[in-house]
């Protein structure tokens, strides 16, 4: 018995339709694979995890709690930022003022060392951290030692606070494993003397100086994210002066950490080095 005609095509659309379902699948799933290789490849090359004021997600930030849980979970280094106090002592704050992160009140450097390690910087995140001081740069440059890689965030700007920073690193601490956080072209070429050991990381006030801190010797550079809205331009310039691309206000969770992948980071910085780390491995890992 003869088959319609009409049958006989319906039933080669029909064909036709399943083998360009069977290509299509066929097709996005090698790229899926693809491209879930190149996020594992760049999960497995972050060289760096850095501590942002310690495992400040666990610990009250900025202190030697938060330092050394950042040893115990294995991140690379742990960033703290460096004050002068009304005694010219270095100590370790992020913020100007005190009222944040301790039972102090007003500008920090208005009070000497020993006036800021009276005062309670750990209640703040958690009573059971009642009593946790506000740690001098000597004691957090001891602490890493042979240890973890510090990062030191200079929040103060000249020659007198650059050689006094240097001073103490050379003395406690170690330079071939601190990573300086210039603020300024001049800060950085000043730090390839005074530290020439040390490797540094630019911490610039705007995208337009990528190229000028470059030329200074950078090895890191950081690009905030606000700076990526309109795409990656910034990171393409970064890789074209051959330094390396430093990303940060990682949470570690999963779909911010593959935001910042896309970029091919070298360098991440987070409140929480043991979940990134965690999930970096994971992504690595499902390749």
């Amino acid at each position: 018995m003869e088959v319609p005609y009409s049958s006989r095509k319906w039933e080669l659309s029909q064909l036709f339709i399943f083998l360009f379902a069977v290509v299509f699948y066929a097709v996005t799933f090698t790229e899926a694979r693809a491209a879930d290789r190149d996020v594992a490849i760049a999960a497995s090359r972050v060289s760096q995890v850095i501590a942002h004021r310690g495992a400040s997600a666990e610990r009250p930030e900025c202190t030697l709690a938060s330092v050394k849980r950042a040893i115990e979970v294995g991140a690379t280094a742990a960033e703290v930022d460096v004050r002068t106090s009304k005694d010219g002592q270095l100590f370790i704050l992020h913020d100007r003022t005190l009222d944040r992160t301790t039972n102090g009140k007003g500008p920090a450097s208005s009070l000497t060392l020993e006036e800021l390690q009276r005062l309670d910087a750990g209640s703040h995140f958690d009573e059971k951290y009642r009593g946790e001081r506000i740690p001098s740069l000597i004691e957090v440059a001891e602490l890493c030692r042979g240890k973890i890689n510090l990062f030191l965030d200079l929040k103060e700007q000249g020659e007198n606070y650059d050689r006094q920073v240097a001073a103490v690193i050379r003395e406690h601490g170690d330079p071939a494993r601190t990573l300086v956080g210039a603020h300024s072209v001049e800060q950085a070429s000043r730090f390839r003397k005074l530290l020439p050991e040390a490797k540094q990381l630019a911490i610039m006030p705007t995208v337009e100086e990528i190229e000028a801190f470059a030329e200074t010797g950078v090895e890191f550079i950081l690009i905030w994210s606000k700076w990526l809205t309109e795409g990656d331009e910034p990171v393409q310039r970064v890789r074209a002066t051959g330094a390396k691309l430093h990303l940060n206000q990682a949470t570690g969770e999963l779909k911010n950490t593959l935001d910042r992948l896309v970029y091919k980071p070298d360098s991440i910085g987070t409140d929480d080095p043991k979940r990134l780390r965690e999930t970096l491995n994971k992504i690595a890992g499902d390749s």
